[in-house]
């Protein structure tokens, strides 16, 4: 995960937290245990400073985004158990951080928190400190109580199926236009190589045919000498075949 990214959206949640902690209390005038709630966020504001300051990599590893992403499910979960459990409307957060999680960490890693936050929504289901006052006067059928974290947990799978099908199907995209970079890269060299073949072979030409000439100059020359003529031959037929090779480079 990428670590400013992960500390903004971290600022975005503990402001969104802290705001809606206190219009509850002094906005609306809900009793309820804020002073615990903000104490809740408080440590939050701490755990994201640390990894401001702490973590000094740009991206943060499997492991410790592992645990982050733990502590914001616990914080979480802890300020939902101060006001109603799972039937507070805001417990659909519950889901961000798994689902969050699925797009940047391995599998094994995203179904432990998966399975954390299940526990969490199971967790909150009985254990929880009633609605804030006057919320609290309401009486919610079984029915309907029980089918919200069944809502949740359905949620919370189909979410992280989606974000892992379609993280898979970004890799693979991914992977193409790499491939296909990578192919046009290897056309473009052999493109420039053609063409600097071609220009080598234009360059040697002239040179070629001056020791050609002299060559068969020096061949007219020392006809008569047999020892010599052999040498001079060799020469000359290496460079007819040097120019068959820049005939051929020029042809690829």
């Amino acid at each position: 995960l990428n670590k400013t990214i992960y500390v903004n959206l971290r600022w975005i949640g503990i402001i969104g937290q802290f705001l809606t902690i206190n219009s509850v209390k002094f906005i609306f005038n809900f009793e309820f245990n804020y002073i615990l709630a903000n104490l809740i966020i408080f440590f939050g504001i701490l755990s994201n400073i640390f990894l401001i300051y702490h973590y000094k990599n740009i991206q943060l590893s499997n492991k410790s985004s592992f645990y982050f992403l733990l502590i914001d499910i616990i914080q979480l979960s802890l300020l939902l158990y101060l006001s109603g459990g799972i039937i507070n409307p805001f417990s659909m957060f519950l889901l961000i951080p798994s689902v969050f999680a699925s797009s940047g960490l391995n599998l094994k890693t995203n179904l432990i928190l998966i399975i954390f936050t299940i526990a969490s929504i199971l967790l909150l289901t009985f254990f929880h400190t009633e609605l804030p006052s006057p919320l609290n006067k309401y009486v919610f059928n079984k029915y309907y109580y029980y089918a919200v974290p069944v809502a949740l947990i359905i949620a919370l799978i189909f979410l992280n199926y989606f974000a892992l099908t379609f993280k898979k199907e970004s890799r693979l995209r991914k992977e193409a236009f790499d491939k296909m970079q990578e192919v046009m890269a290897k056309e473009h060299e052999l493109v420039s190589l053609g063409t600097r073949a071609a220009a080598a072979a234009h360059s040697l030409g002239t040179p070629l045919s001056t020791i050609k000439i002299v060559t068969q100059d020096l061949l007219k020359e020392f006809k008569n000498n047999k020892d010599l003529n052999k040498d001079i031959e060799l020469l000359l037929s290496q460079v007819n075949r040097c120019n068959e090779i820049l005939k051929k480079l020029t042809l690829n």
